[in-house]
């Protein structure tokens, strides 16, 4: 019985010791970049989301808020210098990468640690916020992180794992593709000679269209239905779960599927 008490009381203490341990710092990194030469941009992140909006100026303007937890202080800052925002300007591109630190076999935090259980145990994540020229394409990737565009005018390529997807009041062509997260984007122009695709695992795809678009539509569910209230003037086949068929005259493809979630076009 004493025993059992004894080792109640150890946890306890543990878990109020625990806070005391443990440490979060945070960084800003912000850079701005004359446009030059260049029309797209493209971002590499793995942990974070990633926000891009268009301003009036002929410079991209990249913000970073960085952060770091570890089992301790000197364990934290380590690894904030070790986490870096590396930008490359090659020709037409802007290209923003996240360097993330190597914590393989580390083991920072001694013998209160390993009481702890928490040997080497990190997180850091790198959250952008960036501003772009009106026109401008876009090729942006993550893999846990909300991904987020909007006044943009290009051709997009948003990717991410683990997040949603949404792009307010584009014009251009766009690609979506997430595996767990919702797609939602409204397209005030398209570019009529250029495929489109919005695809999801785990998620709902919203997509709003300018209601005299030109297009081939493919969209297929498996669980979940397809709503379409733009004019469909031609149906191959069409059923709760699967719409294939023309919108107006015809012409680019819109490409959408997911596995859990339900489709929605609608008229911007």
């Amino acid at each position: 019985m004493r025993s059992v008490k004894y080792a109640l009381l150890f946890a306890f203490t543990t878990l109020l010791l625990s806070p005391l341990f443990a440490r979060e710092i945070e960084e800003t990194f912000k850079k701005n970049i004359p446009v030059n030469d260049a029309t797209r941009l493209t971002v590499e992140n793995r942990n974070g989301s990633i926000d891009v909006k268009s301003w009036d100026k002929d410079e991209v303007e990249v913000i970073a808020y960085k952060k770091v937890n570890a089992d301790n202080r000197e364990a934290a800052v380590r690894l904030m210098e070790d986490l870096k925002v590396v930008i490359h300007e090659r020709g037409d591109e802007i290209e923003v990468i996240t360097e993330y630190p190597n914590t393989r076999n580390k083991n920072d935090g001694g013998f209160w640690s390993w009481v702890m259980g928490k040997s080497g145990n990190v997180g850091y994540s790198v959250s952008y916020e960036i501003h772009v020229p009106e026109k401008f394409d876009l090729n942006l990737e993550s893999t846990n992180g909300r991904i987020e565009v909007a006044n943009c005018n290009g051709r997009m390529r948003l990717q991410t794992t683990n997040g949603k997807i949404i792009a307010d009041r584009v014009s251009g062509s766009i690609r979506c593709n997430t595996t767990n997260g919702s797609i939602n984007a409204s397209l005030v122009e398209v570019l009529e000679d250029e495929e489109m695709n919005f695809l999801s695992t785990n998620g709902s795809i919203k997509v709003y269209l300018p209601g005299s678009i030109n297009a081939d539509v493919r969209a297929q569910t498996t669980n979940g239905s397809i709503n379409c209230d733009l004019p469909i003037s031609q149906r191959y086949s069409s059923s709760r779960k699967k719409l294939d068929g023309v919108i107006n005259d015809g012409g680019m493809l819109i490409y959408l599927k997911t596995t859990n979630g339900s489709i929605h076009l609608r008229e911007s």
